[in-house]
């Protein structure tokens, strides 16, 4: 038990701090190359502007500037006029280059990048992008025209870089995480183990102390209808006390299957002949009322479990079907191989499906509203004790509802 919650405190904290650095990476990453974009954008339309426009628009707004990189260890770059390095090459009308000068680029581009540029230049392109280059056109009305290239290289080398080593710095803090996690987790594991512990031994204790007052009730009420006979108020206090009863058992159950390990031995069980058993242990029930029964039950391999465990579960389900079907109404049971499992499903008819979502049943003392009744609702506990004796067997539980009247628990084992 101990080490189940240290795990899911570790792995909890481990993934909390994984989703919150990829998240911070991934925005810094996104922020910085839409800066990149942008800027970029902003260059290659300022030099593409016509003179006269140009000259004029200086005269009211400052000039580009690309904006600076922050200052680190001790050195502080300045904010640029200019990218790395761009192109500006003047074409033709008929599509031919016509003047390459560059800026602050020292070597050719590719030809790939060259290859592309002639291309483009015939197309109605207008802005684009290929490799680490940006570029934008401006088309003069004669068929001429100038197009900037710029070289992003730098600044995207710079951006991997800086997404690299916040990666290792994230690895390296996330590594400390795991060194400072394990003796932290230790101890609040303790804590949670401890209060589980109380709370299995309290409810436990109550139950057997609750145990002595049930009977004690039954008794007297057992030689109250000897002397003054059965009547309408007796039957009350019988029924619930058949309820305190099957609470006290409930409860006393919750808290063994939320052992870490069990008592029993695990012995090979043939749960054909245990449903069929259980399946004609609850027929008076059925024919009390009126409840048409159909059994298909298929020859399959024994499997390894604790006995009165798989028994109770088989009971628990049933318990709830007869429970909850109206009189005259329907039980289906059905138990089959699948591969290595055993799937055993049991559909009953209903008046009315619950209200709660399938997946809510499972869970301790919730019950659908046509349950709440005095006359016929349970403690809420059978289901969450099915689903436990599952997890235990390394099964599974499913609950859904095949239509407005029926509901159906497939059980694999």
């Amino acid at each position: 038990m101990k080490r189940y919650y240290r795990n899911r405190i570790m792995l909890s904290a481990m993934l909390s701090f994984l989703i919150i650095l990829i998240i911070a990476v991934a925005g810094i990453w996104l922020f910085s190359y839409r800066q990149i974009e942008q800027n970029t954008d902003r260059f290659i339309a300022s030099r593409l502007e016509p003179r006269e426009e140009k000259e004029e628009k200086e005269e009211r707004t400052p000039r580009f500037r690309q904006e600076a990189t922050p200052a680190m260890f001790g050195y502080t770059p300045g904010r640029r006029n200019i990218p790395s390095g761009f192109y500006e090459i003047t074409f033709t009308a008929d599509g031919e280059l016509d003047n390459i000068s560059k800026f602050g680029i020292s070597e050719d581009a590719s030809a790939e990048v060259q290859a592309y540029v002639q291309d483009v230049v015939k197309k109605d392109t207008e802005k684009g992008k290929i490799g680490s280059y940006k570029f934008g056109i401006r088309r003069n009305e004669d068929g001429s025209g100038t197009i900037v290239l710029v070289d992003n290289s730098i600044q995207l080398h710079m951006l991997y870089d800086m997404l690299k080593s916040a990666g290792l710095v994230g690895l390296g803090i996330f590594l400390l995480l795991v060194i400072v996690l394990f003796p932290v987790s230790n101890r609040m594991a303790d804590i949670f183990v401890r209060n589980a512990e109380q709370q299995r031994q309290f409810i436990t204790d109550a139950g057997h102390d609750l145990k002595t007052p049930v009977a004690i009730a039954r008794a007297n009420l057992d030689v109250l209808e000897l002397r003054e006979g059965p009547n309408k108020w007796s039957s009350n206090v019988r029924a619930q006390v058949d309820r305190m009863e099957h609470l006290v058992q409930d409860l006393i159950l919750m808290a063994r299957l939320d052992e870490e390990k069990s008592e029993e031995a695990l012995n090979e069980i043939n749960m054909t002949t245990l449903a069929d058993e259980i399946w004609e242990e609850y027929q008076p029930s059925m024919k009390q009322k009126q409840i048409a029964g159909e059994a298909a039950l298929e020859e399959t391999t024994p499997i390894k479990g604790t006995g009165s465990l798989i028994r109770r579960m088989l009971c628990l389900l049933m318990d709830n079907a007869v429970q909850y079907t109206p009189e005259e109404g329907s039980i289906r049971l059905s138990v089959a191989s699948d591969k290595k499992k055993v799937r055993i499903v049991l559909e009953n008819s209903v008046a009315q499906l619950p209200s709660e979502k399938p997946e809510k049943l499972t869970e301790r003392f919730v019950r659908g509203d046509s349950a709440r009744t005095q006359k016929n609702g349970g403690s809420g506990i059978g289901l969450a004790a099915v689903r436990r004796i599952c997890e235990k067997h390394h099964g599974k539980l499913v609950i859904d509802y095949p239509d407005e009247h029926t509901f159906r628990v497939k059980v694999e084992v």
